[in-house]
């Protein structure tokens, strides 16, 4: 193995620990599988593609990374959902957190936008209206608000508008056979 297989960037998790836990989880795992499979074979690298899963990389961006086949991510993803759920919740937690600190700068960053006009003619108006968009949108679905609304139309099924069709269709032909026109031959 080279040392990229067998090397992980802990950069992108807690620390070391973090990474010795999450390592354990997977060869917990893999006690019980094949041992050609990835988790057996290259540790690291299934640790990296679920790693990126867990923080909600497509399966295209963890196989691309780690150059696992799709098929080799998703396998990962299928063997290893209970601890890509766990560890979507710890990101969920990050995440939340980060977003409550880049509100309040987004704050002061309005605020410092309503104490400087001049400044205030540089932002485009459309980055304005996304950004009003956005906390609009987490707003709604922090008051538990819908943010989405599916409407259910009821018309004719095709079975019943095919029988309209085909009773109209009878109809046309019992006016033709009524309607009959009397012709004279002419030679």
């Amino acid at each position: 193995m080279t040392d990229e297989e067998t090397t992980f960037d802990v950069s992108a998790v807690d620390g070391p620990e973090a990474m010795r836990e999450f390592m354990g989880e997977i060869r917990e795992r893999a006690k019980h599988l094949s041992s050609l499979c990835i988790e057996n074979r290259k540790p690291h690298v299934a640790a990296k593609a679920l790693w990126l899963l867990a923080q909600g990389a497509p399966v295209a961006e963890a196989s691309r990374i780690t150059g696992l086949s799709h098929e080799s991510v998703r396998k990962l993803q299928w063997r290893h959902n209970d601890t890509l759920e766990t560890k979507r919740k710890e990101f969920s937690v990050r995440y939340a957190m980060v977003a409550s600190e880049y509100t309040d700068l987004l704050f002061q960053k309005a605020e410092m936008l309503a104490n400087d006009p001049e400044q205030l003619k540089y932002v485009p108006p459309d980055k304005l209206a996304l950004t009003i968009g956005i906390m609009t949108d987490k707003a709604s679905q922090l008051m538990g608000m819908a943010t989405t609304v599916v409407e259910h139309r009821k018309g004719t099924s095709i079975e019943d508008a095919a029988k309209l069709i085909e009773e109209a269709k009878a109809r046309v032909a019992n006016k033709m056979r009524e309607v009959a026109i009397e012709a004279e031959v002419v030679q």
